[in-house]
């Protein structure tokens, strides 16, 4: 009697099943991570503003911060609530603490969802004239 040698039927269904159920997770997290990152990028731009936007007055100068992030986020079509964004001055030498803390839910399938928390801080340096 000769021994076949390969994949049967049912191995090949559940090795599809599996492939697919990754792939579906794969579509749901990476663009997630993908505006994650853009958020990212937005609170690395702040510390590239020109000095001319800025005053001595450092609650000023957080406001004009928070301002610019929302502003950036918006063009980057990101919503995010303005409480959910702290920029809190550290010292009176241009260092801010900007915090950004959020969720993301995203359907997976039927009434099974990912949540995605996320909470940066990022230390960022602005020149006052």
């Amino acid at each position: 009697m000769r021994k076949y040698h390969g994949m049967t039927l049912i191995g090949m269904l559940f090795t599809m099943a599996v492939i697919i159920i990754i792939g579906l997770l794969l579509m749901r997290v990476v663009p997630v991570y993908l505006e994650h990152y853009t958020v990212l990028q937005s609170i690395d731009s702040l510390s590239r503003l020109p000095a001319t936007e800025f005053s001595s007055d450092p609650s000023a100068n957080a406001i004009v911060l928070k301002d610019r992030l929302t502003n950036q986020l918006y063009v980057n079509s990101i919503v995010l609530p303005p409480e959910n964004i702290k920029i809190v001055p550290k010292g009176s030498n241009g260092y801010f603490q900007v915090s950004i803390k959020y969720q993301v839910l995203k359907p997976l399938v039927g009434n099974a969802n990912l949540l995605f928390n996320f909470d940066d801080s990022k230390e960022v340096i602005v020149s006052a004239r």
